[in-house]
């Protein structure tokens, strides 16, 4: 029973976040959770060949480029900060390194 009364002493982790205002906040606050979130997104557009990253860009490299400009993207159109971040982050990745040319 102690365990349990001590586990209750814990806080939840914090809710993921929906919009690109909110991913924004939450990668400034907790760069490790928005490098996983950013990496998980990666892995399922470079399985489905939807981005194909260089070999020369590393995965750390390559999300701490997504943060920053996700985060730049935001402050110059804040309009985006009510979009789904997912659906910023895709778009971001399949422009800056697409598996096919673009024409």
């Amino acid at each position: 029973m102690a365990a349990l009364a001590g586990a209750s002493a814990y806080a939840a982790p914090a809710a993921a976040p929906a919009t690109a205002g909110q991913f924004v906040e939450r990668c400034k606050s907790d760069t490790p959770f928005c490098t996983i979130q950013i990496m998980a997104i990666a892995d399922g557009l470079e399985k489905s060949r939807k981005v194909c990253l260089p070999a020369s860009v590393t995965k750390d490299a390559m999300a701490a480029r997504i943060r920053e400009t996700v985060d730049d993207i935001v402050e110059e159109a804040p309009d985006l900060k009510t979009g789904p971040y997912r659906q910023v982050v895709e778009q971001l990745m399949t422009f800056l390194w697409p598996c096919e040319p673009i024409s």
